[in-house]
């Protein structure tokens, strides 16, 4: 076993010599309890910090530790390819065929001298394609999408279908139920709403409880006309 692969600490690299750039022998581990509240990672453009923190999902999978990622930019979608043998035709579907293009080479080329490069990297570190079959193993990779039909859509207006029977029975899940769905629509519009004390809040609950009561699913135009045409008369 590598001298990294130890439970607990998360193997970010090796040292470099200031003065000169060189790698050095010297591992960096970094105590997976020093994560166990919040970190901030901040840096120059450039320097890192998408690298760094990719590193440290990789190796907390790697150890059995789940995370839930919130990636605006899209830099973490590419953890879901992982090729354990490291084959050209495991590169080819996503090489860029303008890029090698440009390097004069064909796409199976270019998908050969990327596979090439990937062993040759994960050497330099200490790593092979026994690791990334370890990571494979030790994580399941999903993406979600909102707004899109790529990968796993999801959708808000998903929340407003009528729950099962047996949770309508139960009040206090029930209530839960509502009030989760209008926090978060309410919340995609921008409103931070109280529960207790919003008007909105209050009058868009009592329409989803009395619709979800009917057994009836309630669609974005479905909600725009119950506002419209409440049915009923006063809340309380």
């Amino acid at each position: 076993m590598s001298d990294f692969e130890k439970l607990g600490a998360f193997y970010l690299g090796k040292r470099v010599d200031v003065a000169s750039g060189a790698l050095l022998d010297e591992l960096v581990l970094y105590d997976a309890k020093d994560l166990t509240t919040h970190a901030f990672c901040v840096g120059m453009t450039g320097s890192g910090k998408t690298g760094l923190c990719v590193s440290l999902l990789e190796e907390a999978a790697i150890d059995g530790v789940p995370a839930i990622v919130i990636d605006p930019k899209g830099d973490l979608g590419n953890l879901a390819l992982r090729f354990p043998e490291l084959r050209p035709e495991d590169f080819l579907p996503y090489v860029d065929p303008g890029e090698a293009s440009r390097k004069g080479r064909t796409p199976g080329e270019h998908a050969e001298a990327v596979s090439a490069q990937w062993r040759a990297g994960l050497a330099e570190w200490g790593q092979d394609g026994e690791r990334v079959r370890r990571f494979r193993d030790a994580a399941e990779v999903v993406l979600y999408t909102p707004g899109s039909q790529i990968a796993r859509p999801i959708s808000i207006m998903r929340s407003l279908s009528a729950p099962p029977a047996t949770l309508r029975d139960d009040v206090d899940a029930m209530r839960e139920r509502v009030l989760g769905a209008v926090s978060g629509l309410l919340g995609m519009l921008g409103v931070e709403a109280d529960p207790v004390r919003s008007r909105e809040h209050i009058f868009l609950s009592n329409l989803l409880d009395t619709a979800w009561r009917a057994g009836e699913d309630v669609s974005l135009a479905d909600l725009v006309r119950r506002i419209q045409a409440p049915p009923f008369t006063r809340v309380g």
